[in-house]
């Protein structure tokens, strides 16, 4: 006992130390713990590889029902998604499998030959990106619900979904008759959840309730009718994900997620340990993530989207996947190739993770650098990401319609109706304001091209009402490199750091909620009170 516990404090002291120094130097905490992996690897301290593989398991069927939580089926049958993910995935796979083909059958790298068959399966491999490296650079940047945000996380739910048949198929088994029923099954518990969360409350229920949903009625439906228990924790969550707590549902369980899937880091560092040869081939692989980064933007381009928002999609998804690492553990698992591949995978995932990271902090500089050359790829059509050069009459401007938004939308539209307009990033929400008759535009407020188009001549003032800080800097910043002399800029914050941020971009008024509201707090109870004292002493 005292030994395991030893064991258990030595990859947690470590993994922190590694994930702190990756992170010290803006990079994903999770490049530490793969170091860990193969630092306690190269130790001999393997000890509990049984547990850590049980582990990784859960983190994989939680990251996969929050993506189902977060999936909008209606978005993913668009073609500049569904398209250029299957497009895509066909090129980069006869791509890698023939490069690599080539390179073993003349023995570079130490590599010995395999079939072509077998360097498909490697193709496959690599043609994924990161789930988890693009969501946390979308959340860092504010992007999530950003158009090309939405872009990329519907390629990465589309590859995710072809790997995850991928597995199905390959348990080489066939389901039981009885996976016939399993609509039926999970539509019925879905109408049960859809009311089951109304009544459970913000704690310790919530998250047994999202463990019971990915792992019970998800995992363990799908495994026993012999289906792959990840395409039941990703189907479970999109059953859900229309729910109006799917959010907080998905933000409760993360935690969790981003804890187990440390373990699967730990697995693939413990895997095996690199010679030279397979550093070699690694560093062959991450240069060759140029070629995924550019089909990727010559595609979007294709499918009409605008050269922005098809080099800031492209940029998120400039990685290798994790999720890649466990279709190469399954063919290392299955005898299909040599755990040499496994290793130099994940070594190619560290090291494009390394490249990706400063590549996607300076993305919009790069693209306002390269504006002119970049243009040139956009279409002569209208594209469904345009955005508008015309704000109307209205003379008050509120960026982000979510919680504060609303709010900030609602009191100026009383005080001067007619003159109010909010614009946002995310359609479904745009398209939802829109139905209650608000008005409510779609764009990017981010986008440097935005404010040199639009007609700012009739405002007076712009509310930065993003509940995402990051978001309202961003905006701060494009805003700072046009002439807004006429307008005043007010935002919101939530701490003092975030407020110094945004007054050296030039922000007029900062609201910080968190430093206000026991201000408010204390200003309105006393006017309550103030006033049930008057209308007291009045009917005495």
């Amino acid at each position: 006992m005292i030994e395991s516990f030893t064991t258990d404090a030595i990859w947690i002291s470590i993994a922190f130390l590694a994930g702190y120094l990756a992170k010290r130097v803006h990079l994903p905490p999770l490049i530490g713990f793969l170091a860990t992996g193969f630092f306690l690897n190269f130790m001999g301290i393997s000890e509990g590889n049984i547990a850590i593989q049980v582990l990784s398991e859960i983190g994989v069927m939680l990251l996969l029902f929050i993506i189902g939580l977060k999936i909008e089926i209606k978005s993913l049958l668009q073609k500049e998604i569904w398209a250029s993910a299957s497009i895509h995935a066909v090129i980069t796979t006869l791509f890698f499998a023939t490069l690599i083909t080539l390179a073993t059958t003349l023995g570079l790298a130490g590599f010995t030959a395999i079939s072509f068959k077998t360097a498909l399966i490697i193709g496959f491999v690599l043609s994924f990106s990161s789930t988890v490296f693009t969501i946390k650079i979308l959340e860092e940047r504010g992007e999530v619900n950003s158009f090309h945000g939405k872009i990329a996380i519907g390629i990465l739910v589309t590859q995710d979904i072809f790997a995850v048949i991928f597995l199905t198929a390959t348990k080489g088994e066939w389901p039981s008759i009885l996976a016939l029923g399993l609509p039926f099954y999970l539509w019925s518990f879905r109408w049960i959840f859809f009311r089951l969360l109304k009544s459970i409350d913000h704690g310790e229920l919530l998250t047994l309730f999202g463990f019971f949903a990915a792992f019970v009625v998800g995992a363990m439906s799908f495994e026993v009718v012999g289906l792959k228990g990840d395409l039941g924790a990703l189907v479970i969550g999109i059953l859900l994900g229309n729910h109006k707590r799917a959010k907080e549902l998905s933000v409760h369980m993360g935690g969790f997620k981003d804890f187990f899937l440390i373990a699967f880091f730990f697995e693939i560092g413990l895997s095996g340990l690199p010679d030279w040869g397979t550093l070699l081939m690694a560093l062959v692989l991450v240069v060759l993530v140029v070629f995924k980064t550019g089909l990727f933007m010559y595609l979007f381009t294709r499918f009409n989207l605008r050269a922005r928002t098809s080099l800031l999609s492209s940029f998120s998804l400039s990685t290798y996947s994790e999720f890649g690492l466990i279709v190469a553990a399954l063919g290392v698992h299955a005898g299909w190739m040599d755990s040499q591949w496994l290793v130099a995978i994940a070594l190619a995932l560290s090291f494009s993770f390394l490249m990706a990271s400063p590549i996607n902090h300076r993305a919009r500089e790069i693209y306002n650098r390269h504006k002119a050359t970049l243009m040139r790829m956009n279409t002569i059509r209208i594209h469904p990401d345009d955005e508008p050069s015309n704000l109307g009459d209205a003379e008050y401007l509120v960026c982000g319609v979510g919680r504060i938004g609303r709010m900030v939308y609602r009191q100026l539209l009383a005080e001067h109706p007619g003159k109010v307009i909010s614009i946002d990033y995310s359609k479904s929400m745009v398209e939802n304001a829109q139905s209650q008759g608000k008005n409510v535009i779609w764009g990017d407020v981010t986008d440097s091209n935005f404010w040199q188009n639009v007609d700012l001549s009739e405002i007076k003032m712009i509310f930065l009402a993003f509940t995402n800080h990051k978001s309202n800097l961003n905006t701060s910043m494009e805003l700072n490199k046009i002439d807004h002399s006429h307008i005043k800029i007010g935002t919101v914050c939530e701490y003092r750091d975030q407020a110094r941020e945004l007054h050296e971009n030039g922000v007029d008024f900062i609201y910080n909620y968190r430093e206000q509201v026991g201000k408010e707090f204390a200003k309105e109870f006393m006017l309550y009170h103030h006033a049930e004292e008057a209308r007291t002493e009045e009917l005495s």
